[in-house]
């Protein structure tokens, strides 16, 4: 093997590693972009939450599609997982401020991960230019 073929051969290695580590990002990337639709819509339950009147009955799920009714009793106290299984009292505005300090922090990662993303998919693009112009220049040869 010459040393254009070996280099040729690294540059595709690189290519392939980088590949990889783009799609390992992309499905990061998905997951926490769902990470903030959830909270999102638990923001958008917060405050309807905080005009339902207490006697009113609602639909509560107990897991993915399955609900059931129950009567509000308070809407003046939630209770919110905090961690290591705790959960505390809070109102709704501070469950409310809550879920925007999680969603800010979360767009941070996300713009992060979006920046680190363009510059792999940038690198990858050089790569697969110099794979392209070694093969040419070996046609040409």
């Amino acid at each position: 093997m010459d040393d254009k073929e070996k280099k040729a051969q690294e540059i595709y290695m690189q290519f392939q590693m980088l590949d990889q580590h783009i799609k390992q990002l992309q499905r990061q990337l998905e997951a926490v972009t769902n990470q903030l639709v959830e909270l999102s819509v638990t923001g958008s339950s917060l405050d309807e939450f905080k005009n339902l009147s207490p006697g009113k009955e609602i639909f509560v799920p107990l897991s993915s599609g399955i609900f059931a009714k129950a009567s509000i009793k308070d809407t003046s106290e939630l209770l919110v997982n905090v961690g290591a299984n705790v959960a505390v009292k809070k109102d709704v505005a501070s469950t409310k401020s809550l879920i925007q300090s999680q969603m800010e922090e979360i767009k941070k990662i996300q713009k992060q991960m979006i920046d680190e993303l363009e510059k792999m998919t940038s690198h990858a693009a050089h790569l697969e230019m110099q794979l392209q112009n070694m093969a040419s220049a070996d046609k040409n040869s």
